[in-house]
């Protein structure tokens, strides 16, 4: 939070952007990813990601940890060091959902929203 001219300035996040563990680029700071859960680790406060495109390891914030082979949502920052890692700086529990259905939405998403901003950019309106 800064504070300029006695008012509050909140800095804003980048939205994590849902992708699938193959699909993380070198332009991706912030992510969501959903998988299983493995090799959690209590002492460093770390686990291990599979989506069934790859793995990843996730450090996790604040001390919350997923147990062994719970289905999980992991949105956080993308660490680049000698080797790609998560920050999780938010882990939810995904046990139940229907990864089917939203894997659907997530498509038509990818299908529409372009054509959206297509559409707003025609008649020179701006997103917000």
């Amino acid at each position: 939070m800064e504070v300029e001219g006695g008012e509050r300035q909140f800095r804003r996040r980048k939205p994590a952007v849902e992708k699938k563990i193959a699909e993380i680029t070198e332009e991706d700071t912030r992510v969501a990813l959903i998988g299983k859960a493995f090799k959690v680790d209590k002492i460093d406060y770390t686990f291990w990601l599979d989506d069934g495109t790859g793995v990843i390891m996730v450090e996790s914030e604040e001390n919350v940890l997923p147990e062994n082979g719970q289905m999980v949502r992991v949105m956080g920052r993308v660490i680049r060091n000698d080797e790609i890692h998560i920050f999780g700086e938010v882990v939810q529990n995904f046990e139940g959902a229907d990864l089917e259905a939203l894997e659907e939405i997530q498509k038509l998403e990818k299908q529409v929203l372009p054509k959206i901003q297509n559409i707003i950019g025609f008649f020179g309106g701006e997103e917000e």
